[in-house]
């Protein structure tokens, strides 16, 4: 065998300065990028709990819709703490039922709510009637309001507000907090 058929080409790795340098612009695009991240994970999470809100309102409508019995949404804090709400059912001696089927909900507690429904009792509700629109609407105390302390910040959007109408609609903006 001659030498050309011996020598075989050398297998070459990295060095170790390239891998630091390729870490190192990982490192700095990971650096840069986080806060955005963050910021979007914020806005997700504030977008689905609205959503959450907002579905299950619209829940407790159609219910009342098609069972044709006033239904609501009753919106309370046990032991004063995160805010939580349920649907119930009118009966007919006048007392207030929980339905079966959808389970009580909560709004985590990474939210800062203001919920400005009619009260009754110690609990603030929206109540449905049998044609969809809302029982209990007054001009001053319609909306649900979900703040993401994360997303405050001058310009960010980090409000999420919920506006029942009379007529039943059931509204979803964005807004700055003020």
């Amino acid at each position: 065998m001659n030498n050309r058929t011996r020598h075989h080409p050398s297998a070459r790795g990295f060095t170790l300065i390239e891998i630091v340098v390729v870490l190192g612009i990982m490192g700095i695009f990971m650096v840069v990028s986080y806060p955005a991240i963050i910021n979007v994970t914020a806005v997700r999470n504030l977008d689905n709990a609205t959503r959450e809100v907002q579905t299950y309102l619209h829940q407790a409508k159609l219910r009342a819709v098609d069972t044709k019995i006033v239904h609501r949404v009753r919106f309370y804090q046990p032991e004063g703490t995160y805010w939580a709400y349920e649907i119930e059912r009118l009966q007919v001696d006048g007392t207030w039922v929980r339905i079966p089927g959808p389970p009580r909900k909560t709004v985590s507690r990474l939210f800062n709510v203001t919920v400005d429904l009619p009260v009754d009792g110690s609990n603030s509700v929206a109540i449905f009637s049998p044609l969809g629109s809302v029982a209990n609407f007054t001009v001053d105390q319609n909306s649900i309001v979900l703040q993401s302390p994360k997303l405050d910040r001058p310009g960010q959007m980090d409000e999420r507000v919920i506006s029942l109408f009379m007529g039943g609609s059931i509204q979803y903006a964005k807004r700055k907090s003020s």
